[in-house]
């Protein structure tokens, strides 16, 4: 090959020059776009040469249109090549069948992390890695692609030089991605008389060039084609190579039959029939190329030369060709042979055998964890099946996939129409199916669709006593409870448990108990049913146990973690938070652990270990960014928000304004956010959230949201002086201030605290009292210290309201103590409210606060003009003991003298 392929000097400059900065180690990403045949891979192929003669590795792989292409096939030729294997590569990394996610789209993404991780670290002091047509890739493969271009241009980047060739247009804006793209054109006059004087080996005559760019347009593969024949003024490509084939020999046009109806590289194991003297005529010719990088295939010249040779057979021929290729696969390739199968199904036997090769496809891309691939195999199966009552069973493994891939509608769609064939066939079965098989009750839309596919699969089950109908009743529990009639989805669950437990030992009897288990669980989220969720949660684990369900039992240990911080049972959480630990440990993934790290954090939060819940936080939040879940932001913004609000250092909370966006209309958003920017002081928006909260806060349903919903509301209406909120707030938190609005969320305190600042507000003293001293229970058996420092303030401050015998000494004690915990932990906020409110007390004013008790007293006798050795006798210490907190007192307050000390005592006492 040239080293500089003639007309293109500039880009063979550019990648050359890519190539030299990704030695030095600023790694690159060049996209070389155009038409077919326009000379990307001569170009390509010019970079790999370069590459080689300076000793630098390079990897390449191909991306191929070819129906039954497996997801990531350019990156899995590329990592299983000779040199990649020598640079510790591995294929394997991107078997997502081997990765422990709970979901495809977990696995697909954190098998793209790891691939480019791998490729990144493999680049050592330079490599070239190359993708050919990505214009065919699958949607993997792009993801693959996209997510290595990122890494190279990155600062600090990999010594690598990514290099991908597609035709235009551009697919999904990849251009945009890539630093550096390259559009080749067509070619110039130079640039053919170039071409002609070096097949001729002399000048070409005016005449000749004319001809040729006139003939061509200067396409660079048509150019080569009519410089291979004699005939110049041929116009398209596909007649130049079809007299090329037949002046081959008959075995070897059989062997371009073959090839062509095979696919864009072939394997020389399906060629063998043809013999070898076949092959090397074909080679020889050049329709075919040796793979310099794989020595047991070949491959097409250019997807166009193909293409020719394919449609230039009888249909007869192609069909004949695709059985025996369909005959001669592995079964282990499966999608090549369904390919094929289709090809050939014109009869109804071929159309029989093509739905049979195509469900056999989806289920190994399923199992390959390809959603997506899966759906349209099973689409393509529908295609071809001709049974209505097996053409629904093939649309209900459709609409698994589908969910599975995340395309919720269209799995909505397919169980429509199969329950469409359910009532025409009478088949109660195949209604069942379709009624549960997306299980998560989501938008309103959602809900509704999924609601009149259960009541038509009820219609049709009837008076039936059975574990499918326990399912359908289950995910009829969670339509009602997500339409917010959360007492008749109390009883609709009930009913659906009760039926799953007469068929726990029937076939699908255990999957039935653990549907009705989760609605059961979903449904009784209000504050009154807490024993009862743990009750769940428990037996859920069992059974999760029993039958060797690992999702079963990470959310029976979720529910029991967050039941266990409703009810201030640490012991609970801590079990729960190992077991599920040990979860993770043993089935890998990220859902596991992402949710025990949300535990710890949260349980850090509890106990004021700060710093560990930030890095905790961290740590979850990082894991479910690199499984792309959605709420994995918005869990890590509200956590950390609440520890910030602790610490007083809001200002530094800079919560991500897409997510914020997101979760504008969502009423949770509205209370929780709305708490976080009044004390961020953002009053604006926090009345703006609140405005839209009030509404909902007169009759909040006593779901799972209840406590946020009712306390952050309940502290809004404080801010805001709303009277009537906080009455309606006051009575729903009373019967249930045993409780905590802790969770893996973050650990805002006891819902009585929260009902002591509605109640002191609503002038309501003896029960503001009451309840804040409850609170201080609570968070002194927790050894809730941030909590603890919080109550404290709060019952000191009811204290200091009611006035009562002794309350103003009492209130004083509480102050003192939660002072020193705001103190030590760094509370800014109590500390400050602490303060304020104890001066007031001690009658010592602004400032007193910075004081300790011991101090304060000591001031408040030096003021009178007593000597140290008075005051010593007085509190009965000793006299250098006097000096220290005199010296202390001076320096917190700024003053120089025992003299300014005395004046200051005396401005402040009211």
């Amino acid at each position: 090959m040239d080293p500089v392929p003639p007309g293109r000097e500039h880009e063979t400059a550019v990648l050359v020059s890519a190539l030299d900065d990704a030695c030095a180690g600023h790694g690159g990403a060049v996209l070389v776009a155009g038409e077919a045949g326009i000379g990307k891979s001569t170009l390509l192929g010019a970079l790999l040469d370069a590459a080689e003669r300076r000793g630098v590795p390079a990897l390449l792989g191909r991306a191929s249109a070819d129906l039954g292409t497996p997801a990531f096939w350019p990156w899995t030729r590329l990592l299983g090549s000779p040199a990649a294997r020598g640079r510790g590569l591995d294929p394997a990394v991107l078997d997502l069948g081997a990765v422990p996610e709970t979901t495809d789209a977990r696995a697909r993404f954190r098998a793209v992390a790891d691939a480019a991780d791998a490729l990144a670290a493999a680049a050592g002091d330079g490599l070239v890695v190359a993708v050919e047509d990505v214009h065919a890739a699958d949607d993997a493969s792009l993801a693959l692609l996209r997510h290595v271009a990122r890494e190279v241009v990155a600062p600090r980047g990999p010594a690598l030089l990514l290099v991908a060739t597609t035709r235009e247009p551009v697919p999904d804006g990849l251009d945009a991605e890539v630093p550096t793209v390259l559009h080749l054109g067509r070619l110039g006059r130079d640039t053919v008389r170039e071409l002609l004087r070096r097949r001729d080996g002399a000048d070409p005559d005016d005449a000749a060039v004319d001809v040729l760019l006139r003939v061509s347009a200067g396409h660079p593969l048509h150019l080569r084609e009519l410089l291979r024949a004699a005939d110049v003024r041929e116009p398209a490509v596909a007649p130049l190579v079809q007299r090329r084939v037949a002046a081959l020999t008959g075995a070897a046009r059989e062997l371009v039959a073959t090839a062509a109806v095979a696919g864009d590289e072939v394997e020389r194991d399906l060629l063998t029939g043809h013999g070898d003297t076949a092959l090397a005529e074909v080679l020889a010719t050049g329709l075919l190329a040796e793979d310099p990088r794989d020595a047991g295939r070949v491959r097409w010249s250019h997807a166009l030369v193909r293409a020719a040779c394919r449609d230039a057979l009888p249909a007869a021929r192609r069909l004949a060709e695709h059985r025996r290729l369909a005959d001669a696969l592995p079964t282990t390739r499966a999608g090549e042979v369904a390919g094929h199968r289709l090809a050939a199904a014109d009869t109804p036997a071929g159309r029989a055998a093509a739905a049979a090769a195509c469900r056999v496809a989806a289920e190994a891309a399923a199992a390959r964890r390809a959603p997506d691939e899966a759906a349209d195999w099973y689409r393509r199966a529908v295609g071809v099946t001709d049974d209505p009552v097996a053409r629904a069973e093939v649309r209900l493994a459709r609409a698994e996939a589908l969910l599975r891939a995340d395309r919720v509608v269209d799995a909505l769609d397919e169980a429509g129409g199969v329950l469409d064939v359910a009532e025409a066939e009478h088949r109660p079965d195949l209604a069942a199916a379709a009624a549960v098989v997306v299980r998560g009750i989501g938008p309103d839309v959602t809900a509704s669709r999924i609601g009149g596919l259960v009541r038509r699969a009820r219609t049709l089950l009837g008076a039936e006593d059975s574990a499918r109908h326990a399912r359908v009743l289950a995910q009829e529990a969670m339509v009602v409870a997500a339409g917010g009639r959360l007492a008749e989805a109390t009883e609709v669950s009930a009913r659906a448990l009760a039926m799953a437990d007469r068929h726990e030992d029937d076939p699908g009897g255990v999957d039935a108990v653990l549907h009705a288990l989760h609605a059961r669980h979903e449904v009784c989220g209000g504050p009154e049913l807490v024993a009862e969720r743990l009750a769940v949660g428990r037996r859920t684990i069992a059974l999760g146990e029993a039958a060797g369900r690992p999702e079963a039992l990470v959310w029976g240990h979720v529910w029991r973690i967050e039941d266990a911080f409703e009810l201030g049972a640490v012991d609970v959480v801590d079990a729960a938070t190992e077991a599920l630990g040990a979860v993770a440990d043993q089935v890998g993934g990220t859902l596991a652990r992402w949710h025990e790290l949300r535990a710890r954090a949260a349980r850090a939060h509890l106990v004021g270990r700060f710093d560990d819940a930030f890095a905790l936080a961290r740590r979850f939040r990082d894991l479910g960014r690199r499984s792309q879940d959605p709420m994995a932001d918005a869990m890590y913004e509200g956590f950390v928000g609440l520890l910030h609000r602790d610490l007083g250092t809001l200002a530094a909370w800079r919560p991500d304004q897409e997510m914020i966006a997101r979760s504008r209309s969502l009423p949770i958003f509205w209370a929780t956010g709305g708490v976080a920017f009044l004390h961020r002081g953002d009053e604006e928006f926090a009345r703006t959230l609140y405005d839209e909260l009030r509404p909902l806060l007169f009759a909040v349903p006593h779901g799972a949201r209840w406590r946020a919903l009712v306390c952050c509301g309940s502290e809004l209406a404080a801010a805001f002086g709303d009277s009537e909120v906080l009455r309606v707030a006051l009575d729903d938190m009373r019967p249930h201030t045993a409780l905590r609005c802790d969770s893996s969320t973050g650990c805002p305190g006891p819902v009585a605290r929260f009902a002591a600042v509605a109640a002191g507000h609503l002038d309501e003293r003896d029960e503001a009292v009451r309840l804040a001293d409850q609170a201080v229970t609570s968070d002194r058996r927790l050894g809730a210290m941030p909590g603890l420092a919080r109550s404290g303030l709060e019952l000191g401050r009811a204290l200091a309201l009611r006035g009562g015998t002794g309350d103003r000494d009492r209130a004083r004690g509480v102050l003192e103590e939660s002072l020193r915990t705001a103190r030590r932990l760094a509370l800014r906020p109590t500390e400050r409210e602490a303060s304020a409110l104890l001066a007031e007390l001690t009658g010592l004013g602004p400032g007193a606060g910075a004081l300790t008790a011991r101090e304060r007293e000591t001031v408040a006798l030096v003021a009178t003009g007593l000597a140290n050795r008075d005051v010593a006798a007085r509190l009965v210490i000793s006299e250098r003991t006097v000096e220290s907190h005199v010296r202390n007192a001076l320096a917190k307050l700024g003053l120089q003298n025992r003299t300014q000390l005395a004046a200051w005592a005396a401005d402040a006492r009211p």
